[in-house]
């Protein structure tokens, strides 16, 4: 019979063992995604951030093992955009993004609780970027773009406005529209004002205007330091666009 002071102690290093495994993940991701928006070779950091996700999700492991539990947790985001937008995901995989998205799209999963927010935004706007320099490249198709948005998941329909971004012949005022007063998350809403912003010039006249009253009546806006500097950019661009 095991004793109880063993136990105890089998605890102890549990927990001990629970809170390493954590803190030198978090490390390493953090350090990772903080080298990856200072031009560092994405390469050499694709094992730092393999590392740290896999440090993050032992604990989780163990116990998914613990209870005899299948342990499948990789999500397939490339799968998720061949659903809706099958060039969009082959024109990916041509690129050779499709291992690299479903990384970051598994790490940005794994990534809870209020502590890992800011952690969470900047792996979502690393896939943003991704997908953006990859529509520089690529020509993606518009209707493509707009179904990937509006039947997408939350970091699917993220992933389309970074699309928008890189090409912004791609933009569709309905799904700016939807992006901003319908938001799934506070990061979706900041690359449709963006947006909104960047693509002022491939708006008509009553797009612009049907924008600029949703963004006035979304309270969400101002609470945002970044969503609501960009609100105040387009209410500038509306405000010279009168004047001329």
């Amino acid at each position: 019979m095991r004793q109880p002071w063993a136990e105890s102690a089998g605890k102890r290093l549990d927990i001990i063992a629970r809170i390493a495994c954590l803190s030198a993940g978090l490390a390493l991701l953090v350090a990772a995604i903080v080298a990856l928006f200072v031009n560092s070779d994405d390469a050499a950091l694709i094992p730092v951030l393999a590392a740290g996700f896999l440090l993050v999700l032992t604990p989780a492991v163990v116990d998914r093992l613990r209870s005899r539990r299948a342990g499948y947790f990789e999500i397939h985001l490339i799968g998720q955009i061949a659903a809706n937008a099958r060039k969009s995901a082959d024109a990916l995989r041509r690129l050779g993004m499709d291992r690299e998205l479903d990384a970051y799209a598994t790490i940005y999963n794994e990534l809870r609780g209020p502590e890992l927010v800011v952690v969470r935004g900047e792996v979502l706007d690393r896939i943003v970027q991704r997908v953006a320099n990859a529509s520089v490249i690529e020509k993606f198709d518009k209707d493509e773009v707009k179904e990937l948005f509006l039947h997408g998941s939350p970091i699917v329909r993220v992933l389309a406005l970074g699309l928008i971004e890189g090409d912004l012949s791609l933009i569709d005022s309905s799904v700016l529209l939807d992006a901003i007063d319908r938001s799934l998350t506070g990061n979706e809403q900041y690359h449709a004002l963006k947006l909104v912003r960047n693509g002022w010039g491939w708006l008509s006249p009553d797009e612009r205007g049907r924008l600029l009253s949703v963004i006035e009546a979304d309270p969400q806006i101002q609470r945002g330091p970044s969503r609501s500097a960009l609100a105040q950019q387009i209410r500038e661009l509306a405000q010279n666009s009168r004047i001329r």
